[in-house]
């Protein structure tokens, strides 16, 4: 009896053992499985409410898209890249090149505030409404006047811009107008606008000189009292000509606006940006960012 009492009593011991690991162990891969699947109803709901967020996303993004022509699109914008200070190339040292410009600045604005991006595509002037009609670019930036004949093949934005010519002279002189200059020597570019200008004046000896370099150089010599040249590049040449003023003349009937090709998409959002620009000033800001608060008509 002595022999078999610890037998069994070892036995059940084992028995126990057995049953206190067997318990806890069932409770642990309970535990585990109640745990996986409470991760897993936790995911699903995530999963489930992402998509509803994804799904909502994407239907507001759509309405916008609807209701904005612009957003998320990158729109092609042709521009004449050597005119300078409305529209011309910067180069890096890398050979990376930027567009810039009065004419760049105004089209970026109003494309990005309506959530799109552009791209420049730069090419001579002449080819820029042959470009929009064959769908090359989307439309073309400023630089273009409204014509009549232009207006048989394209749609025009409000008109942005008046080009003004203007009067070159010595600072220590003072030709605030035409009627200043009768009997002066006035400079004037051969093939331009500004011949008819200068030989308006009473009394003039009039001057025709190679390019607008050319008649600023008449005018520093003392060749010239003045010269007569476009009032944006006369901007840009007063500030590299230390001792040279200027005088802005009346605007005339050239004038600057966006071309678009008929029933385009873009172009009644792109029209009320614009007007909403000439409204709060902020069209003036970027006028005068690049020319001078003189360019500001009221």
């Amino acid at each position: 009896m002595k022999k078999v009492f610890p037998f069994i009593a070892g036995a059940m011991l084992a028995m126990g053992l057995l049953m206190g690991c067997s318990s806890s162990s069932t409770q642990e891969t309970t535990a585990a499985a109640a745990a996986e699947t409470e991760a897993e109803e936790t995911t699903a709901a995530q999963s489930e409410e992402g998509s509803e967020e994804a799904s909502q996303a994407e239907s507001e993004g759509e309405e916008v898209s609807a209701d904005n022509p612009f957003a998320g699109k990158t729109v092609k914008v042709g521009c004449s890249a050597t005119f300078v200070p409305f529209e011309s190339i910067e180069m890096a040292a890398d050979g990376t090149k930027t567009y810039v410009g009065m004419n760049i600045d105004i089209v970026r604005t109003i494309v990005e505030k309506n959530g799109g991006q552009v791209e420049f595509v730069d090419m001579p002037f002449k080819s820029l409404m042959a470009a929009i009609q064959a769908g090359q670019i989307d439309f073309c930036s400023g630089g273009m006047a409204p014509t009549d004949e232009r207006r048989e093949t394209l749609d025009f934005s409000d008109i942005f811009f008046y080009p003004r010519n203007a009067i070159v002279y010595r600072a220590e002189d003072n030709y605030p107008d035409l009627d200043s200059l009768k009997g002066k020597t006035v400079a004037y570019v051969f093939g331009t606008n500004y011949q008819q200008v200068a030989e308006s004046i009473e009394g003039a000896k009039t001057v025709g000189i190679q390019g607008s370099p050319a008649c600023i150089e008449e005018v520093k010599s003392g060749r010239a009292d003045a010269c007569i040249i476009d009032g944006a590049g006369a901007t840009e040449f007063l500030k590299n000509n230390d001792g040279l003023a200027m005088s802005l003349l009346d605007k005339t009937e050239d004038c600057f606006a966006i071309g678009f090709p008929k029933n385009s998409p873009y172009y009644e959002t792109f029209n009320n940006t614009l007007k909403e620009m000439m409204e709060d000033g902020e069209l003036d800001e970027i006028i005068a960012s690049h020319l001078n608060e003189q360019f500001i008509l009221d």
